[in-house]
């Protein structure tokens, strides 16, 4: 009976030693990994090359399917609610740039559209989707960011599938190709509660013909800790609701403001559904390059057309961190 008493405290205390060790829990056959404040969902591998399209090396996406996708913004509550409150960043926070813009190792092409900036594309219960999102500078040099809503459905909902970017989207033209996915990563505040002050992610695609995404677009610096309150803010988007077909890019420049009573910065801007994931530029380098301080949420559903985000905190610069 001592045997036995010895055995099941040695068990009870491994267990309890296991869950203390850290806060990584890796959920098995699912390719997922969670932190304490988010969680990334890891990407299939490419078939062979014999099953790819001629646009999709992952073999998906077509022309058709790419024209037809819908704007991730019909799968949220048509309620708009303002962004809890949860943190001030111009008092909680002190500004910072976890990277800073980079040009493309190659000249680009002579198009109407920023090289970092483009059209996500996704699939999810057997609809294809699509928001907009920009090229990051990092470490990895293969990084986009864009908002959590176009990764995961947020509560009740789950992962998306067949993410891949397309910057420069221009009438169905991919100047610099479609990159496929490799991670994708959304806060936990996103995910379990569809809190619109956690709507933000980052994905890892995969490098193109041996070349990394920002060799070939170049990379937007990112900002964090930064006040809604900023002046000269340009926001990139491709709105695909009437009068948009989201076929070509559109730009909204002016200041933006504080929500009151939330975490939200907003810009009187008519832009609509496929937007969302966008940059917003707090300080254009070039007609390309600048440094991403919010990212589209959400838009007004009456009143004034406007945009709204919660500017990135430091949360999203230790996601950043995280990215691979």
């Amino acid at each position: 009976m001592k045997n036995l008493k010895w055995v099941l405290f040695c068990l009870i205390t491994s267990i309890v030693i296991v869950l203390c060790l850290g806060t990584t829990t890796i959920f098995a056959n699912s390719n997922e990994t969670s932190s304490k404040d988010t969680t990334s969902k890891k990407a299939p591998d490419l078939p062979s090359t014999q099953e790819s399209t001629e646009i999709d090396p992952a073999g998906y996406w077509t022309e058709e399917k790419m024209k037809n996708a819908t704007p991730a913004d019909e799968k949220l509550p048509k309620e708009n609610k303002p962004a809890p409150n949860e943190y001030d960043n111009t008092e909680s926070e002190k500004p910072g740039n976890a990277s800073d813009p980079v040009g493309p190792k190659h000249a680009t092409i002579n198009v109407v559209v920023p090289s970092t900036a483009g059209k996500v594309f996704f699939s999810y219960q057997g609809n294809d989707y699509v928001c907009s999102a920009s090229a990051i500078n990092s470490d990895a040099e293969n990084l986009i960011i864009t908002a959590g809503h176009c990764v995961h459905g947020g509560s009740g909902e789950g992962w998306h599938s067949n993410i891949a970017f397309a910057p420069a989207y221009y009438d169905g033209d991919l100047p610099y190709g479609l990159w496929n996915w490799q991670e994708a990563r959304t806060f936990n505040g996103w995910i379990n509660d569809s809190n619109f002050s956690y709507d933000q992610a980052f994905v890892t695609v995969r490098p193109s013909n041996g070349e990394n995404l920002i060799h070939v677009v170049g990379g937007n610096g990112l900002s964090y800790g930064y006040s809604p309150e900023q002046q000269n803010v340009r926001i990139f988007g491709w709105p695909a609701e009437d009068p948009y077909d989201g076929e070509r890019p559109y730009f909204c420049d002016g200041d933006t403001y504080k929500r009151l009573f939330s975490s939200d910065a907003y810009m009187n801007c008519d832009m609509n559904g496929g937007a969302s994931g966008g940059p917003w530029l707090r300080e254009i380098i070039d007609e390309d390059l600048g440094y991403v301080f919010a990212v589209t949420s959400r838009r007004s559903t009456s009143g004034t057309p406007r945009l709204y985000a919660t500017p990135n905190s430091q949360a999203v610069k230790d996601m950043f961190d995280l990215m691979d």
